[in-house]
């Protein structure tokens, strides 16, 4: 199977703001790469110049952690069996002190932006005996990231399961490459071409699981924002350039034609200034600006392509701009849309983790799991102008308060059910304390 790791790699610089978006240059010199383009006739030095001075607004990164905290205000529910290890895991997921669902949020800003990713399910070597001992030694599955940029060589059955990967995993003191990679019988470490490090595991399958969006290894919806933040990257520095050289208005100085050659324009241009005065005789000098086309026709693009990053990343927040509330329930759904069909994909890699770390356990069952079918993002404010609306249409109190309870559920989404259940029936007694004879009383008809 191919990967294109140079793809992945630019996607993960536009996340991480590194690479080519952090161009290095010393006002002289361009040290490393660099994702401005250089103009057909522009000097070395005077693109360092430009690159000294670009700067990278990273849209990407905003869009994945937007997206990765309307995924965890729904937290998956999970039955570990009252088993202590599957609980261990689940408080300490990656060995770093990090709980799954913090673990699954941070994998979810990484794979979101790539549209793919592989995730290792990895053992110690050395378990204890009993369960107890294995609680005291933490000897524990774990799970860890590998960025689709680090492979080197994938094997992928006909079950879409990995057979066999080798990652890129460094290099040793002096330079040379290291390799480390799984199959469905043993792992092993390469330096070069000699194997150093290798070992067989009980687990029959190889421990590296692929996760995509769509279909392993194709790319996401948000890989879209990594181009046009190269755009926007470039487009902000030429308009940049556009400010240094035309913003400041020109000062202009008529020299008679039987003086000028006698005229010298560096002693003039030497001289004057806001520390001096200019000295003149015959028509007053004047200034000249310069016009503004250039640097609208830049704005306007700019503004351009920050909407389209805002459509592609399913920002829904639009209180500075107006927008019809039909337009903006279809983005909600189309952001609920999205979020439904990655927790389905997440709750399905789940499952095969469960799967792996039964099996370095030694268990037979594995935790159940569910991750939510329904995030149901809206507009709060829309839904209380709604129940306003209602109110004031005379609409049945079992009506109203059939609205009220949605817009709880809405609004406390992350709260336990318990708590949700009770804040739901402490509405409803209040909804009838404010009825009186069936009829809303004046609270509601306000």
């Amino acid at each position: 199977m191919h990967i294109d790791t140079r793809r992945f790699q630019f996607i993960a610089d536009a996340l991480h703001g590194q690479g080519g978006f952090r161009p290095r240059s010393d006002g002289t010199t361009l040290v490393g790469p660099s994702y401005l383009i250089q103009y057909p006739r522009e000097g070395d030095a005077k693109f360092a110049r430009r690159n000294q001075v670009a700067w990278y607004a990273n849209d990407l990164a905003s869009a994945c952690a937007r997206f990765a905290g309307y995924l965890s205000s729904r937290r998956p529910q999970r039955d570990t069996l009252g088993n202590p290890l599957f609980d261990a895991f689940v408080d300490d997921a990656d060995w770093q002190g990090n709980a799954l669902d913090v673990f699954w949020s941070r994998f979810t800003v990484e794979a979101k932006a790539r549209g793919a990713m592989l995730l290792l399910v990895d053992m110690p070597r050395e378990i204890g005996t009993t369960r107890a001992e294995q609680m005291d030694s933490r000897a524990m599955p774990y799970i860890a990231m590998i960025e689709p940029e680090r492979i080197e060589r994938i094997e992928v059955d006909d079950s879409g399961m990995v057979a066999m990967v080798e990652i890129d995993d460094g290099v040793t003191d002096d330079g040379t490459p290291m390799v480390r990679g799984w199959d469905t019988e043993r792992w092993w470490v390469r330096v070069g071409e000699q194997i150093t490090e290798s070992n067989e595991h009980p687990l029959g399958v190889c421990p590296v699981l692929a996760f995509g969006e769509s279909a392993f290894p194709a790319e996401g919806e948000f890989a879209q924002i990594a181009d046009l933040s190269r755009r926007l990257f470039n487009l902000r520095s030429e308009l940049d350039e556009i400010l240094r050289a035309q913003t400041f208005s020109l000062l202009t100085y008529q020299v008679p034609a039987d003086q000028a050659h006698t005229f010298d324009a560096s002693a003039i241009s030497g001289q004057i200034g806001t520390h001096n005065m200019l000295v003149h005789s015959g028509q007053t000098p004047a200034f000249i600006a310069p016009p503004d086309g250039p640097a609208r026709i830049y704005l306007d693009v700019i503004a351009q392509v920050e909407e389209k990053i805002r459509r592609i990343g399913h920002v829904v927040e639009a209180p500075d701009r107006a927008e019809s509330g039909v337009a903006l329930a279809i983005r909600f759904q189309q952001l609920n849309s999205s979020l439904v069909h990655w927790a389905s994909r997440m709750e399905d890699l789940e499952r095969r983790v469960w799967w792996l770390v039964s099996l370095w356990l030694g268990l037979q069952e594995p935790p159940s799991i569910s991750w939510d079918d329904d995030y149901a993002i809206t507009d709060l404010a829309a839904e209380l102008d709604v129940l306003a609306a209602m109110i004031g249409s005379g609409f049945s109190p079992e009506t109203l308060r059939a609205k009220r309870q949605q817009i709880i559920s809405l609004d406390f989404a992350s709260m336990d059910e318990p708590e949700l259940d009770a804040l739901m029936a402490a509405e409803a007694e209040a909804g009838q304390e404010r009825t009186i004879g069936g009829m809303p009383q004046a609270d509601d008809a306000e």
